[in-house]
């Protein structure tokens, strides 16, 4: 009988009933109803496939994938292969539906052994590739399994993981299965309905959105031409640099607050934080991050606005805020976001700063100015921002 360790099952909550309408996101801790910064995430991984090529996560991305972990010379291979045929054969002809399976003796299960196992079990399949057999750096794999699906093995029969996992399109674990169980196949073939589901409602989200914009000129860039936010370095609330590596790649709204503000900074706060919220719910978290940079670095230290974060509900995942030298917090207000900061006697709390929201694009220009004190100016930057998010078009 093929058994998930028990260890797994406690941390995982996994009682046999399939109790949500919608798709749970996994963390340590068990099942989530919502995504939230402890939803568990396949880490970045390169390997090699049956066919001898290389085959990393990247390849993954957009995909719905079942994640199986298992050696081609297992006494249990012939069920575990029974049950994975189930999904395999329901989703034949969908190219973004795909089984991902990683030996458990790499030694043994070289890519002429994975292909000749996977040539046989996709004869019928409408897509090359739909079924990938990994194998590669036993090190490297076992790390994975651990890390990334939080499986512990039973010391005992390490070779033996009846556990199945179902990843969503941006490498989310969103259901788990026990391999021995037709139940449990059954509900994994209908949750990979759901999240089909879930990404056809964000592409037609996307399409109708894409009509309204034809025709429509692109967001301008702001400041003088050629002008880039520079590099900088700084600190993050949880007192590790932060630095523009750190956002390289990511479009980014940006704002100078202090936590002390008396004024405008708390109304600000809260703009960020429904940003936030709305950022997550239309699945632009991993692609826009919010920045909050202290103008107030004496006073707000790592520790302050690590606080200042938690009762605002900050998804340091989504939202950052950073502190660091007054000069260079200043200087990169000024010059690299054309926005005011300054110290004035005569302003609330001692320093002078913009109310200002600023939306970069992930190629460090800036694209808009809102009134961070204004719901519909939020909204109106919201909005643009996803505009920036869905089409290429919108980059001149």
């Amino acid at each position: 009988m093929l058994g998930l360790p028990l260890t797994g099952l406690l941390i995982l909550g996994i009682d046999g009933d399939h109790h949500f309408n919608t798709l749970p996101y996994y963390s340590v801790d068990g099942a989530m109803e919502e995504w939230s910064e402890q939803a568990q995430r396949v880490g970045s991984f390169e390997l090699t496939n049956q066919d001898g090529a290389t085959f990393n996560s990247e390849a993954l991305e957009g995909k719905v994938w079942i994640a199986a972990f298992f050696p081609t010379n297992a006494a249990h291979v012939a069920q575990f292969t029974k049950q994975l045929l189930w999904p395999n054969f329901r989703y034949r002809d969908e190219n973004d539906i795909m089984t991902v399976c990683f030996t458990l003796d790499a030694e043994y299960d070289q890519p002429e052994i994975l292909k000749k196992y996977v040539d046989r079990n996709t004869r019928y399949n409408g897509f090359d590739g739909k079924w990938q057999f990994l194998t590669g750096d036993q090190n490297d794999i076992d790390a994975l399994i651990r890390e990334s699906f939080m499986i512990q093995r039973d010391e005992s029969e390490p070779n033996n993981i009846a556990t199945l996992w179902l990843v969503d399109g941006s490498g989310y674990l969103r259901g788990v299965y026990h391999a021995a169980s037709e139940d449990a196949i059954k509900d994994a073939v209908e949750d990979i309905a759901l999240l089909q589901k879930e990404m056809d409602e964000a592409a037609y989200e996307r399409k109708k959105s894409l009509e309204k914009l034809t025709g429509e000129a692109p967001l301008p860039v702001l400041g003088p031409p050629g002008h880039t936010v520079p590099a900088f370095a700084l600190m993050s609330a949880d007192s590790s640099e932060f630095s523009h590596r750190d956002v390289a790649g990511r479009m980014r709204i940006v704002d100078f607050f202090f936590t002390r503000c008396p004024t405008i900074c708390p109304i600000m706060s809260s703009q960020m934080a429904r940003l936030q919220a709305l950022l997550i719910s239309r699945g632009m978290q991993d692609d826009v991050l919010l920045l909050s940079h202290s103008v107030d670095p004496a006073h707000d230290t790592p520790s302050k606005l690590q606080e200042y974060g938690e009762k605002l509900g900050r998804n340091p995942q989504v939202w950052e805020m950073l502190t660091g030298e007054k000069g260079d917090i200043f200087d990169l207000a000024r010059n690299g976001y054309f926005l005011t900061a300054i110290e004035s006697d005569t302003a609330a709390g001692g320093i002078f700063h913009s109310d200002i929201f600023a939306l970069v694009d992930s190629e460090n220009r800036i694209r808009g100015y809102y009134d961070g004190t204004s719901t519909e100016a939020v909204d109106e930057l919201l909005a643009d921002a996803y505009r920036l998010w869905i089409t290429p078009q919108s980059n001149p």
